[in-house]
């Protein structure tokens, strides 16, 4: 049983002034109740957010959790000796110095479009050796040997961001990126995105790789890991009101729940992980004396502190 909060703490001004008034009574209980493990550190650049290090315990290089592997092992139809990773299509919004891309989350795709977008690019990537799979309306899956050892930018990194930093640049992605471009032609008049368009809505024009990697016998370990991202949308843009609203339904739901069935998973060593772009710092329930607990409950930081400190 582990609960993990992304983006718990924020980069945007705003945001920050916002913690000082920020009232969390259940995660206030649960600081008191826990006991610090460990903190991993990482860098807003690195190709792996650190919410994902944390989910897969950190086994994996930075751009090489093996996501797209992940999803297709229990796929029987599929490979499961494959170089596999994630297609996401997408809108980009090009801008005088930069191209941007719209949270494919806002695409609404309907599977029957997703299907008409998917066989219309599937010829093309074939021709480098790379075989698309329907997976979800918003995801699908693609192997080859192409993408073995290729690290990639998680879809965190780009969602509503700027892409411009996170397109892979190694030589082995050049194939990637030329894909990119010719999906853009060929997607600017097909039948899906002139139905979109008329409706006056975004068109995809666009597609992203991630979750590139391989198991091979790798696989991280079960520990029952809970991802809470409602704090994201908010904090990107730096909006106050807004991820304080998300906080405190965090509060209110995830973490109250968390806080209940807590002493009756004694057994798993329950723990929560708080993380930012940079770091991710991880609680358990561990045994504690009376005197400890006493100091902790007159003298534990505030939530606020905890996080400003992240």
């Amino acid at each position: 049983m582990h609960l993990v909060i992304s983006h718990a703490a924020p980069s945007g001004p705003q945001c920050q002034a916002a913690l000082e008034r920020l009232e969390l009574p259940h995660l206030r209980q649960l600081l008191r109740v826990l006991t610090p493990d460990r903190t991993l550190h990482g860098s807003d650049t690195d190709l792996s957010p650190i919410a994902e290090r944390v989910q897969t315990q950190d086994a994996y290089a930075d751009g090489l959790i093996p996501w797209a592997a992940l999803a297709a092992k229990p796929l029987p139809e599929l490979p499961n000796d494959a170089a596999w990773g994630l297609i996401t299509p997408c809108h980009w919004a090009v801008h005088a110095d930069h191209v941007a891309m719209h949270d494919p989350r806002t695409l609404r795709l309907e599977a029957a479009e997703s299907h008409g977008l998917m066989q219309a690019m599937a010829p093309y990537f074939l021709e480098d050796g790379l075989v698309l799979h329907y997976w979800q309306a918003d995801t699908w899956l693609v192997h080859g040997a192409l993408l073995r050892g290729l690290p990639t930018a998680s879809l965190e990194r780009v969602r509503g961001q700027a892409v411009d930093a996170w397109l892979p640049r190694t030589a082995a992605a050049r194939v990637v990126r030329r894909l990119q471009n010719e999906m853009q032609m060929l997607l600017y008049t097909h039948a899906v995105n002139d139905a979109r368009a008329a409706r006056g809505v975004p068109v995809v024009n666009s597609f992203w790789l991630s979750g590139t990697g391989d198991l091979l016998g790798n696989e991280p370990p079960e520990d029952g890991t809970t991802m809470h991202d409602g704090l994201q949308a908010a904090e990107l843009k730096d909006d106050a009101h807004a991820w304080t609203q998300a906080w405190q339904a965090l509060d209110r739901g995830p973490i109250a729940e968390f806080a209940k069935v807590l002493h009756q998973k004694a057994s798993s060593q329950p723990a929560l992980t708080l993380c930012s772009e940079r770091s991710a710092r991880t609680w358990r329930l561990q045994p504690q004396s009376l005197i400890r607990k006493i100091k902790t409950a007159l003298r534990g930081p505030s939530p606020s502190t905890i996080l400003k400190a992240l």
